[in-house]
């Protein structure tokens, strides 16, 4: 029993001096995913990098292309522009507006039915009261140009021809020339929308009847005032009616005018109307060049 007692001693002693032998272990030893210093061997030498640059280099711009001006905000508006720009429109392409007409000009439609810019010619039917002379072929035109608004200027003729007779029993029919000149300013203004305007023209005119073999020829000058409403029901229709009031003698003094225009084309306008005066009745048809 002695034996067995000394002998397990003995091997005691012999394990406590192996483990003493064999040192410390190296911080982390036996700690799972950590590998003791120098595993790996030397670790070579930190290599350099270059750094990506933070913002893009400025853009080439060509000689007398300015550049456009950088934005402090990112949400402020765009500044304005210089003369040339290396840099590509912002938005979509390919979606430009049109400039803004004025009154309708530049419309696919063409200038507005109602301005004060257009030539018109016609031909009027004369009919005068007088017994002793019978209608009269007339042609004519004017010419309206505006001014600063809203202000324009007109200007017109016209002249014809027809037959009459003489007071005298038997006598026979004569020839006669009609004629009238015209010249005076206006000015417009809208009411209620664009498409009813109030018109006030006031001006000189002349008219000169001349006849043969009979004492109803007459030269008369008058100054004359002319109200007129325009209005415009559809794009392709205007209606005008005004009533002229003038001092002549021998010469409507007082006449209640009436139109209608139909476009045609953009730019191009007939149009029918009658004449209601104090001497004359007259039928008329015309043609209108508007710009």
């Amino acid at each position: 029993m002695k034996k067995m007692i000394f002998g397990i001693l003995v091997l005691g002693t012999m394990l406590c001096d192996n483990a003493s032998g064999q040192g410390v272990p190296p911080p982390g030893y036996g700690v799972m995913g950590v590998p003791p210093p120098g595993y790996y061997g030397a670790m070579p030498p930190t290599t350099t990098v270059p750094a990506y640059p933070n913002s893009l280099p400025p853009p080439t711009v060509t000689p007398g292309v300015t550049a456009p001006l950088p934005y402090a905000d990112p949400y402020a508006s765009a500044p304005p522009p210089g003369p040339m720009s290396a840099y590509a429109p912002q938005g979509a392409g390919g979606f430009n507006t049109p400039p803004p007409g004025t009154a309708g000009y530049g419309s696919p439609q063409g200038p507005n039915m109602i301005n004060f810019d257009n030539l018109e010619v016609f031909y009027r039917y004369v009919d005068p009261k007088n017994k002793d002379l019978d209608g009269a072929h007339t042609i004519g035109g004017a010419l309206t140009v505006a001014l600063f608004n809203p202000l324009y200027l007109k200007f017109g003729a016209s002249w014809g021809s027809g037959s009459g007779g003489g007071t005298v029993a038997g006598a026979t029919k004569a020839d006669y020339d009609f004629a009238t000149i015209q010249a005076g300013a206006g000015f417009h203004t809208t009411l209620i929308n664009d498409r009813l305007t109030f018109v006030a023209e006031a001006g000189l005119i002349y008219a000169s009847l001349k006849a043969k073999d009979t004492a109803v020829s007459f030269s008369d000058g008058s100054v004359y005032v002319r109200p007129a409403l325009r209005f415009t029901p559809f794009d392709f229709m205007e209606v005008q009616a005004g009533v002229t009031v003038s001092s002549a003698d021998k010469y409507d003094s007082k006449v209640l005018d009436i139109s209608t225009y139909f476009r045609l084309l953009p730019m191009f306008d007939i149009g029918i109307g009658a004449d209601f005066g104090d001497t004359t009745r007259a039928l008329r048809t015309s043609l209108r060049l508007r710009w």
